[in-house]
């Protein structure tokens, strides 16, 4: 059987174009019927035996499977979760609370349709990335995304994202400190982390550069408009001990859309190994945000969170005198990595403000348990 082409491609400035010369000033085009037509039409196929996956396991109620094209978002992980671990409670807790610093990290659900296994969707956009999804500037920049497999839970038709659990601080007021939780299931994904074989979704917009957004080292530039490209991984231990670049992608694992029009294939997963893809991140520029410690204990051992006493970062405290954090991780049942970072002293924005909106380091909460 004739295989379909897995894209369809228009011009994205062609089609621009035409709808501003057709629209006007209206917010439709007036005078034309028919449905809308697509800029661009993906395919994607799901393989792989749901029952052996399910969450939880043996579970045996009806799915409502999804795909998503998920845009990703320019994401740095904190200092305390790639600086060496100064003592053995620090280790434990980066294992616990930090992602995987090369994962694929989303920033907005672009659509959705119903999938199922073994039957190929079809996915189209009926619009361009949004500006802050693409990276660089108007003459040179980027969008990647992933296909992202899941149950509909709540049947809303759209993957709805979560966000790390954070413990409470002082100035939180009563469920402001809680974080937020999906009640889709991730079952996979075609970029889950450049550590591992993965094809993305890419809009190109102009020149191309190579930029540590997702970077592909090694591989061919991806074309103008849309594209879907692939990369077999690297080492991720090879690019920790080498921090200002990473390692070239095998060639021969490297494709540029346009060659065979592929196929996105997505085997299913267990979601506690790709669930981490529907987790949005707080903060994205590798900034931390020290909390003030609340009077009586916070949840430093429940759920299976674990905590340890640190130095801050040099960078993050230049003024602080060997000031000392507690960080907690998240919960071992929590779908989205996450640390609380607590200092006796510090502000809301910068722990390193010269007039501190809080300072306990004469007076620690009897709980504290680091010494200053």
């Amino acid at each position: 059987m004739r295989r379909a082409r897995a894209i369809t491609l228009v011009p994205p400035l062609v089609a621009l174009a035409a709808l501003a010369a057709l629209g006007g000033c209206g917010d439709r085009l007036q005078g034309f019927g028919g449905p809308p037509t697509p800029l661009v039409s993906f395919q994607v196929l799901v393989s792989g035996d749901l029952a052996s996956v399910r969450k939880p396991a043996g579970d045996t109620s009806p799915t409502s499977l999804q795909v998503a094209l998920v845009w990703g978002a320019q994401w740095l992980t904190e200092p305390f979760c790639v600086l060496p671990a100064e003592n053995p409670d620090a280790s434990a807790v980066i294992a616990a609370g930090c992602r995987d610093p090369f994962a694929f990290t989303p920033l907005r659900v672009a659509a959705d349709v119903p999938i199922e296994i073994g039957v190929p969707a079809t996915l189209s956009l009926f619009d361009l990335p949004a500006a802050d999804v693409m990276v660089g500037d108007i003459t040179a920049r980027v969008a990647y995304g992933a296909m992202v497999v899941y149950d509909d839970r709540d049947g809303s038709g759209t993957l709805e994202v979560a966000m790390p659990h954070r413990t409470r601080s002082g100035f939180d007021e009563p469920g402001q400190f809680d974080g937020g939780d999906s009640p889709d299931i991730v079952y996979g994904a075609s970029f889950v982390t450049m550590t591992a074989p993965d094809q993305r979704v890419v809009f190109r917009e102009g020149a191309f550069y190579d930029t540590g957004f997702y970077p592909r080292s090694g591989c061919p530039h991806p074309r103008p408009g849309f594209s879907v490209v692939h990369a077999g991984g690297f080492s991720g231990d090879a690019a920790l001990m080498n921090p200002g670049s990473l390692p070239p992608e095998d060639p021969a694992s490297c494709t540029a859309d346009g060659e065979s029009d592929p196929i996105i294939n997505v085997a299913l997963q267990p979601p506690a190994s790709v669930e981490e893809v529907s987790c949005v991140q707080r903060r994205d520029d590798s900034s931390v945000r020290y909390r003030e410690p609340p009077p009586d204990m916070p949840e430093l051992t429940s759920g299976g969170r674990v905590h340890a006493c640190a130095h801050l970062p040099t960078f993050d405290a230049p003024t602080q005198g060997g000031l000392i954090q507690l960080v907690v991780s998240g919960r071992s049942s929590d779908r989205c990595k996450g640390l609380t970072h607590y200092t006796l002293r510090g502000c809301r924005e910068n722990v390193s403000c010269p007039v501190p909106d809080w300072d306990f380091t004469a007076t620690p909460p009897a709980w504290w348990p680091c010494d200053q």
